[in-house]
């Protein structure tokens, strides 16, 4: 009787307001006669969709696993938090890095959306317009960028894509690396305040590659 009215104490002392409150007492009262709190479930990891986004930041490597299409775009979610999307093998969105790539536009006629590894062996020229947080405002910034293929052999190469604002002098340089027509790693820009994401085909290029010191 004296163990049940210290649990009705504890039990009034855990209400306030109509709502119940967490009270040391009351948990340890209902642990003792095996109505204490359970341990959480274990969540289970959904299964991906498609094969995982192997990539790269500075030293970092990880494999992504997808979600599925949202869009024009396919996604990428990490446990953290960190979301990538990607376009046809281009980047198209970045989020939860801390600088955050809000949306990357690329033109629906264009050549990343169609035959870039052609396009790349003409000369084309073709647009991006970026959008970003910089400065805790919006920043959207059109550049002009222009592909140029350098071969390997027959059957491989790069392609260097050069970008520059149409209005300033700021600008970057992503590289893929091509296969029988097929990009197979890639060095990307997402923001100017960050460094190059790394993208690759098999975990094991990953493990072994830093894109900003050597080819793929």
């Amino acid at each position: 009787m004296v163990f049940a009215g210290a649990l009705v104490v504890a039990a009034l002392g855990a209400c306030s307001n109509g709502k119940f409150k967490s009270n040391p007492a009351f948990d340890a009262a209902l642990e003792y006669v095996g109505l204490g709190k359970e341990a959480p479930p274990t969540p289970e990891a959904k299964p991906s969709v498609g094969p995982p986004l192997f990539v790269g930041y500075n030293a970092i490597r990880v494999g992504i696993p997808g979600v599925g299409l949202r869009g024009q775009s396919r996604y990428y979610v990490a446990p953290d938090g960190v979301e990538i999307a990607m376009n046809n093998g281009f980047l198209t969105r970045v989020i939860g890095l801390g600088i955050d790539l809000d949306g990357m536009f690329l033109p629906a006629d264009g050549p990343h959306l169609n035959d870039f590894v052609g396009a790349a062996r003409e000369g084309t020229v073709t647009q991006r317009v970026a959008e970003y947080f910089r400065k805790g405002r919006i920043i959207r910034d059109s550049y002009r960028c222009d592909l140029s293929f350098d071969s390997g052999d027959v059957s491989k190469g790069v392609i260097n894509e050069r970008c520059s604002r149409f209005f300033g002098d700021s600008g970057y340089t992503n590289r893929y690396w091509v296969e029988e027509n097929r990009v197979i790693c890639s060095l990307q820009w997402f923001h100017p305040d960050g460094g190059m994401l790394q993208f690759f085909d098999t975990p094991q290029q990953a493990q072994s590659l830093d894109l900003r010191k050597q080819g793929c």
